[in-house]
């Protein structure tokens, strides 16, 4: 079977175990159930809503055929290191700047990749999880 799913990184100074345990409440509160476990040094989360959507996942890959529903996951790396250059189009809400270059160098920082069934702008529920993802990632 070919790779399936939509891949959405994010860096966070959210500690991983304050992270898995919103968003197992999250999945309760949607009806979904999850498996955690570890390989390497990730840490991964994987949801699903019931055996048959399991299955139909193990067979299809990530999908929302079931009702508009599906798998969706997280693998979470505890202090890692972000590198890179990024252009700055807005910064805390003001935008009347000409777009710039800055540097990122950040030691220490968690990353979250989220694999949902398809892209946010094409599929409701990719959408209102990649929201209450990063939804959690914001909070204090």
């Amino acid at each position: 079977m070919e790779l399936t799913g939509e891949m959405y990184g994010f860096y966070s100074n959210r500690e991983l175990p304050v992270v898995f345990e919103e968003l197992k409440k999250f999945a309760e509160s949607i009806g979904y159930k999850f498996n955690i476990h570890t390989f390497h040094e990730w840490e991964n989360i994987f949801f699903y809503k019931d055996e048959q959507m399991l299955q139909y996942h193990d067979e299809k890959g990530y999908n929302t055929a079931l009702n508009g529903e599906g798998c969706f996951g997280i693998e979470a790396k505890k202090n890692t290191k972000l590198i890179g250059i990024a252009t700055l189009f807005e910064f805390e809400g003001d935008s009347n700047f000409d777009p710039h270059d800055i540097n990122l160098v950040l030691n220490h920082v968690n990353y979250y990749l989220l694999v949902i069934p398809d892209i946010i702008e094409e599929d409701e529920f990719s959408k209102k999880i990649h929201n209450a993802v990063r939804s959690i990632l914001l909070s204090e």
